[in-house]
């Protein structure tokens, strides 16, 4: 991270810091010299331990003003799981996804459109700069006291989330007890596979007199997080080889080859209407994660006088993330399509929108044309820093209000540097290198010809099977490998601001049922800026043709690609005779440090293999010059944007109240100004690349929006226990802003067999694929929601509830497919490929019914007393208007129909134990996964994740009143993540995860 990048965010730090510092002298010093005044009494709520956070939760839910669940922390800086997203799966209705094996991104009821918030209103998080999914992952846990999930829209509260918003809670000191109170944490964490020993700590201390207050909140930790990584290393490039017209790339005729005839029977049944499903690589890769995490949560709060409070909050978060990834990828060199052999082909019945017979093999050879090392460092790096100030005054005992001012910045950048060093000699794909004096395979020691692997899926895990040649185990010789290509791509910087300035009002009635009446303003402006960027390096040389010297700029430095026309003929191509770019770099010429030896590949080691050291990658530029020097960063002008969004918005509520019921009804209006800068692309910059384009201008969108949104909350006291509450809301929420701000992307590989029928060298490199990653005119989310419930409250800490839900979305965002001409690398449009894009689509709707049950056994004697159980299960069916193979509907994405968590806990004389299970039924992970046209009429294969059960584990005992020893196991049985394409047994990836071991000492004062 560069000292100019932390530059703005750490100067607002130090000046949020200093100014607190000195404002909290101040007040000591005011506070010793006039002594105690009177004041009044603040309530003051301390939750220690399982069961009162569960009377806390409980309590929050049953006067609420909607439909709200909580999570509240069982003790200072003590949330009930290792991450907020992890806590916030105990919630019915929210489902939850892992990055490395950790809690990460948000649903609620199947929707990724989720506000956020901190202490109710809306803050800039480092992981959600442009998106609308909450990222928890930078955000340390121990400063959070709780967490409010709302699922009902209310008038005075942000409405930024489709399916609702979580709203996290930071400690204010005026909740404390008065006087001094500090904690503090230090533990231990080790994984399962990576045998690292990680730690963390935290502190805690806060200092309240009644008129002024001061807390803080320091975490930090370090983890280092292994997630393995099987199959299919690129999921959107499984395709569907159909007979028929023979597709012109192969090897033998077992699924499809060269012919003289129009037409392959690849399977001698006398027909032409078969298909068979395969694939462009495939590999066993060793990922780590390794993190720091930092966060840093300050407020003050002073009481300036009976009728006026003020509340400033400091809220710091910063990630360093470094991703290590290596791994043995077998592939088709992105030409021969059908390199893959069946051994079990099964038929599978008929594609509703091909009319072709679908072949599925779990066993298959690959005839491997290029088998590679290939190590990948990605560097991802957050942080943010948001300000809160806020004035709560009353003018008399009937009116009162308050005036907040919000300001949020937040940087992200994210780095990918690749090696690929080759096992084979490249002579199997026909990639040479080319001097003056040779012409030559690219790697002269790799292994010559195609490499038959075995691929299987049909056990718990994808397999890779490697041969022995020559009596020699393969991979083993550290003579046969050379790093034949490096690059990086996919580079970007983000950065976002926001402010918010809100006035909020309330006027309280003494007579009949209307109580209260709430009114406000607020306005905000949000901008959000990403440039993406490829490395660039330079190479020079004479152009034959002209006899001068040219340089040209190269991002995939590959030695089998020539970068300069030396022998004239208007081409650049090592096949034609150019000269190629660069050297062969042999592993067996680095520096020792530069080299790894690895078999660790999680529960399925097929070998032990040597790697360029991905921690010698995690500096690209550093990496990249360190070959090929002189390499510039070149912005890709189709992923760089920018958007402004203005909001203003008004309301008014009235809250009701009698002798059984309570209700709220509210109007919302609410105006969206949208800018979206797009760039328009130039001419290109760069040869043997990706997205290198120059920045021939702007594209200015504007739009502008405006919404009536009402709301209306009710609560009907059946009985003293049994309540019966309904919710009725207009929502709103923003798109993701890269669709808005993104333009098109090209993907090109080498063209290799397909040169002949385009008539070009093997060596250019032409479009396979397109991609509009971005839409302005994308409308934003929005829902008319519902909810029905009975919830019976038996005990202050018992539950039993059921609720059911409606969300009608008025338009959903579809991908669709169509053909266009799009130009190779020297600018030629020569044919038609797939090009996805997005758009407003139809809209649909979730219903669904949440369950819970919630007791502590109060009622058991002696030492059973402790127990207690919290459980739910959500039905969430949905229906996108997309379908899948055989035409059966398709769910929308992400959404699991059926969630179901279990938490069983125990609480006596300072022993505290906790078992937790969550559950997530399958869920579509991507809609069309099949990637591309390669003798492929249809394109409507939907990509599912397995259903997960995630089982954690954590006991604490309290030695004294100030100090706990805990620990825990997180991922108790080693879940993994598993996707398929259409059919179960057909695992196409595997993210495999570790079981986390914690063990801590915790003291309070």
């Amino acid at each position: 991270m560069t000292s100019t990048k932390l530059n703005k965010i750490t100067q607002g730090l130090k000046l949020a810091l200093v100014v607190g510092a000195t404002f909290s002298s101040q007040q000591l010093i005011a506070q010793e010299n006039a002594g105690a005044t009177a004041s009044e009494d603040v309530e003051t709520i301390q939750v220690r331990g399982l069961r009162a956070s569960q009377v806390a939760n409980l309590s929050n839910k049953r006067f609420a003003d909607g439909v709200v669940d909580s999570i509240t922390a069982d003790d200072i800086g003590k949330l009930p799981d290792v991450t907020i997203a992890d806590s916030l799966q105990r919630i019915p209705g929210v489902q939850i996804r892992r990055s490395s094996g950790e809690g990460a991104t948000v649903n609620i009821r199947g929707m990724a459109q989720v506000g956020t918030m901190l202490n109710g209103e809306e803050f800039l998080s480092a992981g959600a700069i442009t998106t609308s999914q909450p990222d928890f992952t930078d955000i340390p846990s121990a400063l959070v006291g709780g967490m409010d999930v709302r699922k009902s829209a209310e008038a005075d509260v942000l409405s930024n989330g489709i399916s609702g918003s979580i709203d996290l809670k930071t400690r204010r000191p005026f909740d404390l007890e008065e006087g001094l109170t500090f904690a503090s944490s230090a533990e231990f964490n080790r994984g399962s596979y990576t045998e690292e020993n990680d730690g963390r700590f935290t502190a805690f201390a806060g200092y309240n007199t009644d008129k002024f207050g001061v807390v803080v909140s320091a975490s930090y930790d370090e983890s280092t997080l292994a997630n393995y990584r099987y199959g299919l290393m690129h999921e959107g490039w499984a395709f569907f080889g159909a007979e028929g017209p023979a597709v012109d790339e192969g090897v033998g005729c077992r699924w499809g080859c060269k012919s003289e005839d129009t037409k392959v029977d690849v399977n001698g049944d006398g027909d032409y209407n078969d298909m068979y499903l395969h694939g462009v690589d495939f590999g066993n890769v060793s990922r780590r994660s390794l993190r720091e995490r930092t966060g840093l949560s300050t407020t003050i709060q002073a009481q300036l006088t009976d009728t006026m409070r003020l509340t400033a909050d400091v809220f710091y978060t910063k990630l360093d993330d470094v991703d290590h990834q290596y791994g043995l990828i077998a592939d088709n060199a992105w030409s021969d399509y059908l390199w893959m052999e069946p051994l079990n082909a099964e038929l599978r019945g008929t594609g509703a929108s091909t009319g072709l017979d679908a072949y599925v093999a779990t066993q298959m050879t690959l005839n491997a044309p290029r088998v590679n090392a290939y190590t990948e460092a990605q560097t991802n790096d957050r942080e943010s820093l948001n300000i809160n100030l806020e004035l709560d005054f009353e003018i008399t005992d009937k009116l009162s209000g308050s005036f907040r001012y919000l300001r949020g910045d937040a940087e992200r950048s994210h780095t990918e540097n690749v090696a690929q060093s080759y096992l084979t000699d490249g002579s199997a794909h026909n990639l040479n290198r080319r001097t003056e004096d040779v012409f030559e395979p690219v790697n002269v020691n790799g292994y010559s010809g195609r490499i038959p692997l075995g691929y299987d899926v049909s056990g718990d895990h994808p397999t890779l099977s490697f041969p022995t040649i020559d009596g020699e185990a393969f991979g083993s010789n550290l003579e046969r490998y050379n790093m034949v290509s490096t690059y990086s791509e996919n580079n970007f910087t983000e950065k976002g601001d926001l402010n918010v300035l809100r006035f909020d009002g309330k006027y309280d009635f003494d007579y009949g049922d209307l109580t209260t009446v709430k009114f406000g303003v607020r306005g905000s402006k949000r901008e959000v800026e990403r440039d993406t960027y490829i490395l660039l390096a330079p190479f020079s040389g004479i152009n034959g043709a002209t006899g001068l010297e040219e340089t040209q700029y190269v991002m995939w430095k590959d030695i089998g690609e020539a970068a300069i026309d030396t022998n004239g003929d208007g081409q650049r191509s090592t096949t034609g005779g150019d000269i190629s770019l660069g050297q062969p770099n042999r592993l067996v010429n680095f520096d020792p440090s530069w080299i790894i030896q690895s078999s660790d590949f999680g529960p399925v080691n097929s070998g032990s293999f040597y790697f360029v050291n991905p921690e010698m990658m995690e500096d690209n530029i550093a990496f990249q010059n360190a070959f090929y020097p002189g390499n510039i960063k070149a912005t890709n002008p189709n992923d760089s944007y920018k958007v402004e969004e203005d909001n203003i918005s008004a309301y008014v509520r009235a809250d009701f109240s009698g002798d059984n019921y309570r209700a709220n009804v509210g109007l919302k209006y609410l105006k969206m100004d949208l800018t979206v800068r797009q760039n328009e692309l130039g001419d290109a910059i760069c040869i043997l690349c990706a997205g290198g384009s120059a920045d021939a201008g702007d594209i200015i969108t504007e739009k502008s929006y405006d919404y009536i949104l009402p709301s209306v909350n009710f609560a009907v006291d059946l009985s003293d226990d049994l309540i019966l509450r309904g919710a009725y809301g207009e929502n709103v929420s923003r798109l993701d802003l890269g669709r808005l701000g993104r333009g098109l992307s090209v993907g090109r590989s080498r063209a290799g067999d397909r040169a002949d029928d385009l008539g070009v060298s093997p060596d250019l490199q032409v479009a396979i694929q397109g991609s509009l990653n971005g839409n302005p005119n994308l409308k934003p989310w929005s829902s008319t929601n519902f909810d029905l419930g009975l919830e019976w409250y038996f005990t202050e800490s018992a539950l039993l509830s059921v609720n059911a839900f409606n969300m009608k979305i008025d338009s959903f965002i579809v991908s669709g497919n169509s053909m266009m001409g799009l130009p190779d690398e020297d600018g030629v449009i020569r044919r038609q490929v797939s090009v996805t894009g997005e758009q407003n689509g139809q809209g649909g709707s979730i219903d669904g019914l949440e369950f819970s049950y919630h007791q502590a056994f109060d009622f058991l004697p002696d030492l059973w007393q402790g127990l207690g159980v919290s459980a739910n299960y959500t039905y969430a069916p949905s229906d996108s208007g997309n379908v899948d193979f055989y035409g059966a509907p398709l769910p929308m994405v992400d959404n699991s129909e059926r969630s179901a968590n279990l938490v069983l806990w125990y609480e006596h004389n300072g022993l505290q134990l906790r078992l937790a299970g969550n559950y997530r039924s399958e869920r579509l992970a991507a809609m069309n996964a099949t990637g591309g046209n390669v003798g492929t009429p249809g394109n409507d294969l939907p990509l599912w994740t397995e259903a997960t059960t995630y089982l954690d584990f954590s006991a604490s005992y309290d030695i004294n009143e100030n100090f706990s020893v805990y620990g825990g196991v997180s991922n108790i049985t080693e879940e993994y993540e598993s996707n398929y394409l259409q059919w179960s047994d057909f695992t196409l990836s595997q993210n495999i995860y570790e079981r986390r071991l914690t063990l801590g000492i915790r003291g309070r004062l």
